[in-house]
């Protein structure tokens, strides 16, 4: 741009440089034509003179001499005075030029003549015609490089670090709308280009992280199974059960926590392709008393082992909308948290209906949060202050609100004076 810029600079010093040299020339051809057209006029009325005429009585006929207006005489035989006067052209009009010249008759000086004559000015009408013509060529250049300039080379130079940065993956901010007709709608076109890349790329940030979201969560979640095979797996070694049948119960234990390790580790397979906001819910109806039936029996061994009670109140056992796994997963997550977390005296789960919605209500006895952490709680990676010294990622309460999202539902959380309550809201 700045080549360019300096091309219009030189196009306009060469195009005032050009006009004003014309002028020039045209007013120094003008001023040289009458000067050889008067002195012709003179050697004329002198011409005339030496032929005999006497120059007092010589004529000005206006129409016969364009430049010489005037005649003067002025015999030899004058006063020096008079002589020198009439050199120096005392009477002549300020606006006329004069010249003397010597007249003679048979090669004796008889007296001089004085010519006064008036050099006309340029013709202001050619003048006119040629400045209009010169400065309207002129300023059709310039104004077609001025065109050029704004239509084409300005746009085209807001572009050219565009791509260079798009290459690069540096989404620059949103292009300023342009009315040439030139590139107005490849700007357009551009800016469409450039929200598609931003919004793919914040797209791919957001999958990649709920992808390692997903992995995190999912391999969290194989804490709760392997916890509980490795308990009963110690307890068959040690010959804790004195019956065959407590034996062959441990047994299903284990085979059904090795199911459900089985489906965390497909869902960590699947995780890997796939991203949180895509993780699978399957709609569907079931029971409370089923979900809270094996939600016990996967606890059970490990709460009697801990010596720690986990009372279920009362409930109405209703259908439920959502999905029996995620739920069965998200009751795991908060039993799971409300042993480690809590002080390891009580957790209960209790029921309420409320505005058409059934309620699950998990509480434990222990420290709870600062009121200040509560807005936290459910957000991924993050971890409260009791947390210290215990193992976790701060992914389980994120996934929880996932998935109850996902089926229609929600979870909160209230601190309470000792202790911390959760509740699961479900659709029936």
């Amino acid at each position: 741009m700045k080549v360019y810029n300096r091309l219009i600079l030189w196009t306009l010093l060469t195009g005032l440089t050009v006009i004003a040299a014309l002028n020039v020339y045209v007013s120094y051809r003008e001023a040289a034509a009458p000067s050889k057209a008067y002195r012709v006029e003179i050697n004329r009325i002198l011409d005339q003179a030496e032929r005999g005429e006497r120059p007092e009585d010589i004529v000005l006929d206006q129409n016969d001499y364009t430049y010489v207006n005037g005649l003067s005489w002025i015999g030899r035989e004058a006063e020096p005075e008079e002589v020198q006067r009439f050199f120096d052209g005392v009477g002549v009009a300020d606006r006329n030029e004069f010249m003397v010249k010597p007249v003679y008759a048979q090669q004796q000086l008889t007296g001089y003549l004085r010519f006064t004559y008036r050099m006309p000015g340029p013709d202001e009408r050619i003048y006119g015609v040629m400045n209009l013509l010169l400065f309207t060529v002129f300023g059709a250049v310039l104004a077609l490089l001025l065109y050029i300039r704004r239509q084409i080379l300005q746009p085209f130079q807001s572009l050219q670090e565009l791509p260079y940065e798009l290459s690069r993956g540096q989404v620059i901010p949103g292009l300023r709308e342009h009315r040439s007709r030139f590139f107005g709608r490849f700007i357009w076109g551009l800016d469409l280009l450039r929200q598609t890349l931003e919004s793919q790329k914040q797209t791919n940030l957001r999958l990649e992280k709920d992808r390692q979201t997903l992995v995190a969560s999912l391999s969290h979640e194989l804490k709760t199974p392997i916890a509980t095979i490795r308990l009963y797996a110690s307890a068959l070694g040690g010959s804790l059960y004195d019956s065959e049948a407590k034996r062959q119960a441990a047994a299903r234990q284990i085979g059904q926590q090795a199911e459900q390790m089985e489906q965390l580790i497909g869902g960590i397979i699947t995780a890997s392709v796939s991203s949180l906001q895509e993780m699978e819910v399957v709609r569907g109806e079931f029971y409370i008393s089923e979900v809270m039936s094996r939600l016990l029996g996967n606890h059970k061994e490990r709460l009697e082992l801990l010596k720690l009670e986990l009372k279920v109140g009362a409930y109405r056992d209703k259908l439920l909308l959502g999905d029996q796994e995620r739920l069965l997963e998200v009751l795991n997550n908060l039993v799971g948290n409300a042993i480690k977390y809590g002080d390891g005296k009580s957790i209960a789960v209790t029921f309420r209906e409320e505005d058409y919605r059934q309620l699950i209500i998990i509480e434990n006895s222990g420290e709870p949060l600062l009121p200040g952490e509560l807005p936290y709680i459910f957000t991924s990676f993050w971890r409260g202050s009791n947390a210290d010294g215990k193992p976790g990622n701060g992914l389980g309460l994120f996934i929880c609100k996932q998935l109850l999202q996902k089926m229609g539902g929600d979870i909160f959380a209230e601190p309470l004076e000792r202790g911390m309550r959760f509740v699961l809201v479900l659709r029936y």
